[in-house]
């Protein structure tokens, strides 16, 4: 019996792989409170420490509301990850900087995905993982 191939089951079917593989390796960090999105802001946060971060910055690269963006940087603050700093030119605003706590969990974090993407990427020739991206990317334009 022929088993017919759907490229949107196939790549769900690997993204839930990826997931719990992931998970899998890393654990929770700092208890089961920490979520994806928390996870995701620090690695914003610390990928883009040679800038300036504002709460904004968080809601646009996340797409999601500004009350949502405020109950997570509360709790990243309140955990001790982030700091949320005045600047001198508008009372309101508040600059979004990590901690060194929050910069050990990424730097924990990172080595994780390494060790997975090593895992994911095994007995896979370069030529093959090219073509496997230049692939993607058709496949993402092509639902833009």
């Amino acid at each position: 019996m022929r088993q017919e191939h759907h490229v949107g089951y196939e790549i769900k079917a690997l993204a839930n792989l990826l997931r719990r593989k992931v998970l899998e390796t890393a654990g929770e960090p700092e208890g089961d409170d920490f979520t994806e999105m928390q996870a995701k802001i620090l690695g914003f946060l610390c990928h883009n420490q040679d800038q300036e971060v504002y709460q904004k910055d968080i809601e646009e690269a996340f797409y999601i509301r500004r009350s949502t963006a405020s109950r997570l940087l509360k709790r990243l603050e309140a955990d001790g990850f982030i700091l949320r700093q005045p600047v001198s030119w508008d009372a309101r605003l508040k600059r979004v900087t990590t901690t060194p706590k929050a910069e050990a969990l990424h730097q924990e974090i990172m080595e994780r995905i390494s060790s997975v993407e090593r895992t994911l990427t095994r007995d896979i020739s370069q030529q093959e993982l090219d073509q496997f991206l230049a692939t993607v990317e058709k496949l993402k334009r092509n639902l833009m």
